[in-house]
Formats: structure tokens, C-alpha cells, sequence
């Protein structure tokens, strides 16, 4: 530390009498605007930088399947532990007797189904004896969901929540948008309609949301084009919070679709709260999750 001291002067001083008086330098009025120019680029990088870590400060959880995740952690350990090692993020799975989490992460080991069907008969037989607390119903255009659900899925989403909450899970659900696709629907898909458009115009993030504890929205094949991923996201939003102020509203990206840097770009374009990441490409999906890690996620 350097100290200062007063200067002094050969003039002699009178004990009590006051120091003269220091008229203060004047400032050339360059310096002045220097000086106030300094303060506001300080006030435009703060504001700047709360934008940047707004959605980051947002995002709790993180879901992909437990397999997935077990090779994310072969391949960057420690990138893995950020986002799975906790238990405010999901590890899916759909065997009902063995736990979905491996390598010891506190990650929320989730039974998953694309049946309401199936997770009926689970819960009728006493299938279900793995250490689940959460289930997952992720209804879809494919063989895997049983048509009756396909085409009603207002009535599946709301049966699926109601029966894993009476039987003490907490339940996320993830319909997606393809089932827009299916013949004979409730809610059938119009000529002019994007699948975005009727996902919105049916509600189903609302009729999902309002059963369930998380909601997941499947947007990952709008990653590549941000103004689609962000108007679906921002309807599907406004509809889940509409018909549950209290659901968790999460979006997805995937590996399937876009790069590392697309898949980066998606998850900073909106306010999810978390995000489910499908894998395909383990070497990709390390590189999403050490970007988005970079960026203060």
C-alpha cells in the first residue's frame, strides 16, 4: 500500500489559522464527457451481461436417458457431473425393476413410458419395483404409443397424470408434435397447418401441463431455424402456465438435429427451465454440453 502526504510549503503559518483555500483544477470538458462516457459503456456491459446469464440463471434441470448419460461420463467426465450429478436432473429408462442412474450420480432415476396402456398395467400388476419416485409419459406418432392414445392425447395426458399421482409419482410429460400426423384424431391436423401451428391450436401443451409436474416441449426438430424454436416454445409456454401456473416448463434439443453450435444457439434462445437432450452422437452431445457450460448453464 502507498500513503500520501500533504505538501508543504516555506511560507510560515500562524498556530490556528486556517489553510488557505484550494480552488480546484478545472476540467477540460473533453475529459468530462470521457468520464461519463466511461460510466455508461459500464451501465451497457452490466445490462449486457444480466441478458446473457438471465436464461442460464433460469435452467435447473436437465434430462436425457440414463444410458446416455453413463456414456457422456466415459467421455467427459467432468462435463457430466455438472449437468447429471444432481437430483434436480433426470436419468430416463424404461425398465421397471432397475434403477435408470449408473456411476453413482444423485441424478433422479425416471421410469419412462410411451403407453399409458402399458404404464397401467405396471401399476395393476405391481410391476413397477426399480427406485422410482418420477414417471415419464412421452406419447408419439410411432408404433410404440397405442393408437387410441395417438389420437386422443387431451384424454391419455390426463389419465396418465392422474394415475401416477394417486399412486404417489411425480410425473413429466412430453407429447409430441407429430402426433398431429395421426389419422382420426380428436383433433385433427388442418390442410394449411404446420405441425407447430396445430400443436399450438390444440393446446397440447396445456393439456399436458395440467397433469403433470414437468412439462417437456418437443422442439428439438425446430432447432436449426431459432424463429420457429422460439415461437413454439413461447406459445407452448404461455399455454402449460395457463393451465398449471405451477408446471415446470422445459424444451428439448437433440443430436439429430442441427450441430453442437445450433443445438448451443436453441437452448440460449429461450426461457426453459430445463432441457431434455436426445443423444445419437456422444462426441456431439459432449461438445453442446461444454459450450452451454462455457456460456454460465
Amino acid at each position: 500500500m502507498t500513503t500520501t502526504t500533504e505538501p508543504t510549503t516555506s511560507a510560515a503559518r500562524t498556530p490556528g489559522e486556517a489553510l488557505p483555500r484550494r480552488h480546484p483544477a478545472r476540467r477540460h470538458p473533453l475529459a468530462s464527457w470521457f468520464a461519463k462516457a466511461i460510466v455508461v459503456l459500464a451501465v451497457v456491459l452490466a445490462a449486457a451481461a444480466a441478458g446473457l446469464t438471465a436464461a442460464s440463471a433460469s435452467t435447473h434441470n436437465w434430462i436425457a436417458t440414463g444410458w446416455n448419460i453413463h456414456l457422456v461420463n466415459q467421455a467427459q467426465p467432468g462435463t457430466a457431473a455438472h449437468f447429471f450429478n444432481t437430483p434436480d436432473s433426470y436419468g430416463t429408462g424404461s425398465n421397471p425393476t432397475t434403477g435408470t442412474v449408473t456411476d453413482a450420480f444423485r441424478t433422479t432415476p425416471t421410469l419412462l413410458y410411451t403407453s399409458y396402456a402399458q404404464f397401467m398395467s405396471d401399476i395393476n400388476n405391481g410391476a413397477i419395483t426399480g427406485p422410482y419416485h418420477w414417471v415419464l409419459y412421452d406419447p408419439e406418432y410411432w408404433s410404440r404409443t397405442p393408437l387410441a392414445e395417438q389420437q386422443d392425447p387431451g384424454t391419455y395426458l390426463r389419465l396418465f397424470g392422474q394415475l401416477a399421482h394417486v399412486h404417489g409419482y411425480q410425473v413429466i410429460e412430453a407429447p409430441a408434435r407429430d402426433l398431429g400426423n395421426t389419422a382420426g384424431s380428436t383433433c385433427p391436423k388442418l390442410a394449411p397447418e404446420t405441425l407447430n401451428q396445430w400443436y399450438v391450436r390444440c393446446n397440447i401443451a396445456g393439456a399436458a401441463a395440467a397433469y403433470s409436474d414437468v412439462y417437456v416441449l418437443q422442439n428439438q426438430v425446430n432447432t436449426t431455424n431459432l424463429g420457429d424454436y422460439q415461437w413454439l416454445f413461447s406459445h407452448a409456454r404461455q399455454q402449460a402456465l395457463a393451465a398449471n401456473s405451477r408446471a415446470v416448463v422445459d424444451s428439448e434439443v437433440s443430436t439429430n438435429y442441427g450441430t453442437a453450435d445450433q443445438m448451443a444457439a436453441a437452448v440460449r434462445s429461450v426461457p426453459a427451465t430445463g432441457f431434455y437432450v436426445s443423444i445419437t452422437n456422444i462426441s456431439t452431445a459432449c461438445q453442446f454440453f461444454q459450450k452451454i457450460q462455457a456460456a454460465g448453464y
